[in-house]
């Protein structure tokens, strides 16, 4: 998440969508005023967004009267410890955090996926992170999806991010397959002067093993799995298997 008083926007960071990339290119045009969620220190994501040029957290630590749950408030009173904002925060957390005024004049953005694509670089992204420590018998792709679907359906659909009372709440939703031109546009959309193309290294890059289009991955089950999750920014966006 990076809310930009500099630069009078809002990026809503979503799931599997090149956000960190993203965090790292917006980075190099904001200032010590703004608010920037931390990105891993332990996977060289801030020593690539410092070899970008790109300003690091900063004001990302709650304030007192933003902090939710015993957990938060427990570690606040008994460590003096403070939360640090999510870096997939919520469109209706971010419009309570910075309130109606910042809200409704900020410029909002985010970016979306095919939900079928995203689904396998899910899959890919948590297979690794399981053999990082030194795991073996990940669950298959068919598996594993059955369990998102269980467990945790929103690593798969990214429509609670920007929308609210399930409508679309930002200004525009950037698409993940043509990024760039994307950047290019929102650019000139806010008026930046700089440089807000994504960096030559992504910041996950590299990690999803099999390069087979999604269509040649996915079963039938698996693919109405996915359209049962998804079917929201399916039919808002237009997307196809």
């Amino acid at each position: 998440m990076i809310i930009s008083h500099r630069n009078r926007f809002i990026f809503i960071k979503t799931r599997k969508t090149a956000g960190s990339s993203l965090e790292i290119a917006l980075s190099r045009v904001c200032g010590p005023e703004d608010v920037i969620t931390p990105l891993s220190a332990q996977r060289g994501e801030e020593e690539l967004r410092r070899a970008e040029g790109g300003v690091g957290p900063c004001n990302h630590l709650k304030r007192i009267r933003d902090h939710r749950g015993f957990k938060e408030w427990r570690r606040l009173l008994t460590r003096g410890q403070r939360a640090q904002y999510g870096e997939h925060s919520t469109a209706p957390e971010i419009r309570r955090l910075v309130g109606p005024e910042i809200w409704s004049g900020y410029y909002r953005f985010t970016i979306e996926r095919n939900p079928w694509d995203r689904a396998l670089s899910r899959y890919w992204w948590q297979k690794h992170r399981w053999e990082e420590k030194g795991r073996r018998d990940f669950p298959s792709l068919s598996e594993y999806l059955r369990w998102l679907e269980r467990h945790k359906p929103h690593w798969l659909s990214n429509w609670g991010h920007y929308t609210i009372n399930d409508q679309i709440a930002v200004d525009r939703v950037l698409r993940y397959e043509n990024l760039p031109a994307e950047l290019a546009q929102l650019r000139l959309d806010l008026g930046i002067d700089g440089d807000i193309s994504l960096p030559a290294r992504r910041a996950k890059g590299g990690i999803r093993q099999d390069r087979q289009p999604y269509a040649e991955l996915l079963s039938r089950t698996d693919r109405e799995l996915i359209e049962r999750l998804c079917w929201r920014e399916i039919a808002a966006l237009g997307y196809q298997f």
